[in-house]
C-alpha cells in the first residue's frame, strides 16, 4: 500500500497549489521529534529517521526530512542523508512541487546542490507547480554561486520560463539582485528583449521594483548621512570565463569609444572628479590631501559599523542601487533595443508568443488573456516613458546618458518623455532633460521643449499648469507650484510662452483656473496655523509675567542676584523672548489680514510665514532659557553652587529631551529644518 501523503501530493500537482485542497493532517509527534533533533543537533537520530522512511512528511507543507534539513542549512547532515537515499526518492516534492534541489537553490547551498545532481542529474530540469526550475529559484534569491553552478552543469536551460513567462533575468530582477541579473544579461543577451506573459521586458520590470533605486527609499536623517558615508569597494570588472555570447553593439572597442565620448561631453561635466578639473600639476597636492581623508572616513565607518548594526544592511542597499544602475546601463546601451521596446509587441520578441507559455487548460488561457489585455497599454510604453511616469530619476538619467536616442520615442498618447515627466510632476527628471537640451550642440533635440500636442494644442507649459495631486498639498504648496511653473516657463521658447491650447487658454490662464481650490486650501491652512501659534505665544507671554527672581538689595535697590551670571542670562533671554514673541504675533496677524492673491504666494507670504515661524521658535527657546535660569536662582541662588548640586539639575533638565532628540533623529526626523529652508527659497 502506498504512502497516503505521497498520493495526496500527486493529486495536488495535477493543478495549482491554490486550486488543490491543502492537507489538514499533521503527525505532531513526528514534527516535534524532528524539530527537537535539529535544535539539539542530534544528527545520528535524524539519519536514522531518514533511513527508516525518507519520504515521510514532516509538516503541513508536506516537506520531507531532507527538505527541512536543507532549509535549516545543515549541509553535512543533508549530504549524509542524500548519500543513503535511493535515487528515485530524490524526486519527492512538497506541497508546491519543490524538490530538495529547489530548496537548496533557494537557500544557496551549492554543496548540497552538487551532491544532489551528482546523484541524479535530471533534478536540474524538474519543475514545481509554478513551473520553476532550481535555476529560477537561485536567480530569484540572488545566489550567484548557486546559479552558475547549476548553469555549468549544462542540464538545465537558462532560457526556461516560469508559468508567468518570466525568464531567469526577470527572476533576478524581481528578487532584487541586479548584480546577478547583469551577469545573466552579459552571458545570455537574448534574454534582454524577452517578455513574460504580461509582455513585460526586464528593463520595464525594473521600474516596478522600488528597492532598486535610492530615490524610492525612505531613509531617516541619520541613515541618509550614513548611506552617503558608507564606502563601496570598486568593481573588478571581471567577467565570467567561458563561452560568453556578446551582446550586439557591445564590443570592447565600442565601449571604449562610448566612454571617451561620455567623458568629453559637456553635459556630463558635473560627473567628473575634482582632481580632473584641476591643472595637472595640482594632482599630487590633491592626492596628498585626499589620502588621509579616505583613511579617516574608513576608520569612522568601521567604528559606526560596530556601534550601529544596520550599517551592514545600508551597505547592501547601496551596493544594490549601484548594481541596478549598471544593469540599466547595460540593458539600454544598444539603440536597437530601444526600437524593440516600442515595436516589440508588434514584431515579436524572437520567442514564442506570450499566450503560449505553458498553457494549462482553458481557465488559465482566460486569465492570461485578461491580464495581457489589461496591461497592454502600460507595457507598450518605452521604458524611458515608464520611468518618467513612476518618477525614478536614476532610471531616466541612466538611459538618457547611455542612449539619448530613447528620448525621441513617444508614448501611446503621442507624448514625449519631457511631457510625461512634467505632467506627473517629476521635477528632477525635468531638470536633467533641461540640462541636456542646453548649449549650441545639445545632446537631446530642442523639439522636446517646443513640441505642441496636436490634439489639444498644449505646450509643455500647459502640462505644467495642471493642478498638483491633492494628497501632496500643504500650506505652502502654492509656492512650489508657482516656482515649478516659472521653471518650465524658462524652458519654453519665447514664442510659445503665451501660446493657446484648443480651448483658447494660455498656460497662465490654465494655471489660475486649475489652482483656485489649492489657493483656498493654502489660505485656510495658513490662517489656522496663525491662530494656533498666536494663541500659544500670547499664553506664554502672559504666563511669563512673573516677578524678578530674588528680593531687592536695600542698599542699592537692585535685585540681590544682580551680579550673578545666571541673572544676566535670565534678563537677556527674557527680553529677547519678549521681542520675538511680539514679532511673531504681529506677523501672524499680518498673515490673517493678507489678501492672499496668487502671486503673493511666490515671495511675500512665504517670507512672512518664515519669519513668523522663526520668531515663534526663538521666543519659545528664549523663554525656556529664562525659566531655567529663574528656577536655578530660586533653588541655588542663595549659596555657592557646587558640582554635586549642578549635576542633578542639569540631568533633570536635559536627559529626557536629549533622549527624545536622539530617538527622533535615528527615526528620521529633521526637526523642521528642511521646512524652514523651503520657506526661504
Amino acid at each position: 500500500m502506498g504512502d497516503p501523503s505521497l498520493a495526496h501530493t500527486d493529486s495536488i500537482q495535477e493543478g495549482t497549489a491554490e486550486d488543490a485542497d491543502p492537507p489538514h493532517k499533521l503527525d505532531r509527534k513526528h514534527f516535534l521529534t524532528v524539530k527537537s533533533h535539529i535544535c539539539l543537533k542530534k544528527h545520528k537520530e535524524l539519519l536514522a529517521l531518514a533511513e527508516k522512511d525518507p519520504c515521510r512528511r514532516v509538516n503541513l507543507m508536506t516537506d520531507t526530512l531532507l527538505h527541512v534539513v536543507i532549509a535549516c542549512n545543515k549541509t553535512d547532515l543533508a549530504k549524509s542523508i542524500i548519500r543513503q537515499m535511493q535515487v528515485e526518492k530524490l524526486l519527492v516534492k512538497n506541497l508546491y512541487g519543490d524538490t530538495a534541489l529547489h530548496v537548496a537553490a533557494a537557500v544557496g547551498d551549492s554543496e548540497v546542490a552538487k551532491e544532489l545532481f551528482d546523484k541524479r542529474e535530471d533534478l536540474i530540469g524538474e519543475q514545481n507547480l509554478k513551473q520553476e526550475t532550481p535555476l529560477h529559484k537561485a536567480a530569484f534569491y540572488g545566489h550567484h554561486e548557486m546559479f552558475w553552478c547549476l548553469v555549468d552543469q549544462g542540464k538545465g536551460s537558462p532560457y526556461e520560463r516560469r508559468e508567468d513567462g518570466a525568464t531567469m533575468l526577470h527572476c533576478a530582477i524581481m528578487g532584487n539582485a541586479p548584480g546577478l541579473a547583469l551577469e545573466i544579461a552579459e552571458r545570455f543577451p537574448l534574454l534582454i528583449t524577452s517578455r513574460n506573459t504580461m509582455a513585460v521586458t526586464p528593463l520595464q520590470l525594473m521600474v516596478t521594483i522600488p528597492g532598486l533605486f535610492r530615490s524610492q527609499m525612505v531613509l531617516g536623517s541619520f541613515e541618509s548621512i550614513l548611506y552617503d558615508f558608507i564606502p563601496l569597494e570598486k568593481d573588478s570588472n571581471k567577467r565570467r570565463q567561458g563561452d560568453e555570447e556578446e551582446a550586439p553593439g557591445s564590443s570592447n572597442d565600442a565601449r571604449q569609444d562610448e566612454a571617451i565620448e561620455e567623458d568629453d561631453n559637456e553635459y556630463f561635466a558635473t560627473q567628473r572628479t575634482i582632481r580632473s578639473r584641476l591643472p595637472s600639476y595640482c594632482g599630487t597636492l590633491v592626492d596628498i590631501l585626499v589620502f588621509p581623508v579616505k583613511w579617516v572616513r574608513l576608520f569612522l565607518y568601521i567604528k559606526i559599523k560596530t556601534l550601529y548594526p544596520r550599517t551592514r544592511h545600508l551597505k547592501k542597499i547601496k551596493r544594490t542601487h549601484r548594481e541596478a544602475l549598471k544593469l540599466i546601463e547595460y540593458l539600454a546601451r544598444d539603440p536597437r533595443n530601444m526600437e524593440f521596446y516600442v515595436l516589440g509587441t508588434k514584431q515579436g520578441d524572437g520567442g514564442p508568443p506570450a499566450a503560449s507559455f505553458r498553457e494549462r487548460g482553458g481557465r488559465q488561457d482566460q486569465v492570461n488573456a485578461a491580464a495581457a489585455a489589461a496591461s497592454t497599454r502600460r507595457w507598450n510604453e518605452p521604458p524611458l516613458i515608464l520611468g518618467a511616469q513612476m518618477g525614478i530619476p536614476e532610471f531616466v538619467n541612466t538611459i538618457l546618458r547611455v542612449c539619448p536616442e530613447a528620448a525621441t520615442y513617444l508614448d501611446t498618447h503621442g507624448r514625449s518623455v519631457l511631457q510625461v515627466a512634467i505632467e506627473h510632476g517629476n521635477r528632477e527628471i525635468v531638470r536633467t532633460i533641461r540640462e541636456m537640451t542646453r548649449g549650441k550642440n545639445p545632446i537631446l533635440p530642442s523639439w522636446l521643449l517646443s513640441r505642441v500636442d496636436k490634439g489639444t494644442g498644449r505646450t509643455i507649459l500647459h502640462f505644467a499648469s495642471a493642478k498638483a495631486p491633492e494628497h501632496n498639498q500643504d500650506a505652502l504648496q502654492m509656492q512650489d507650484e508657482l516656482r515649478w511653473f516659472e521653471t518650465v516657463r524658462d524652458m519654453v521658447p519665447k514664442e510659445l510662452v503665451y501660446s493657446r491650447n484648443a480651448q483658447e487658454m494660455t498656460a497662465e490662464e490654465m494655471f489660475t483656473d486649475s489652482h483656485q481650490p489649492m489657493l483656498k486650501s493654502c489660505k485656510g491652512q495658513l490662517m489656522e496655523t496663525g491662530r494656533t501659534c498666536s494663541g500659544l505665544v500670547a499664553a506664554v507671554v502672559f504666563a511669563s509675567s512673573f516677578s524678578i527672581p530674588g528680593d531687592k538689595d536695600p542698599a542699592t535697590g537692585n535685585p540681590v542676584y544682580f551680579g550673578r551670571t545666571a541673572f544676566k542670562v535670565f534678563a537677556h533671554a527674557y527680553v529677547i523672548g519678549l521681542s520675538c514673541a511680539a514679532t511673531s504675533l504681529v506677523l501672524f496677524l499680518s498673515l490673517a489680514m493678507s489678501p492672499y492673491k496668487e502671486q503673493q504666494f511666490r515671495r511675500i507670504i512665504p517670507t512672512k510665514y518664515f519669519f513668523a515661524c522663526s520668531s515663534f521658535g526663538l521666543a519659545m527657546l528664549s523663554f525656556l532659557v529664562a525659566f531655567t535660569c529663574n528656577i536655578y536662582l530660586q533653588l541655588y541662588g542663595w549659596q555657592k553652587t557646587k558640582s554635586k548640586d549642578l549635576v542633578p539639575f542639569v540631568l533633570e533638565l536635559t536627559v529626557f529631551p536629549v533622549i527624545c532628540f536622539l530617538v527622533l533623529f535615528f527615526r528620521g526626523s529633521d526637526f523642521g529644518l528642511s521646512f524652514l529652508l523651503r520657506l526661504w527659497r
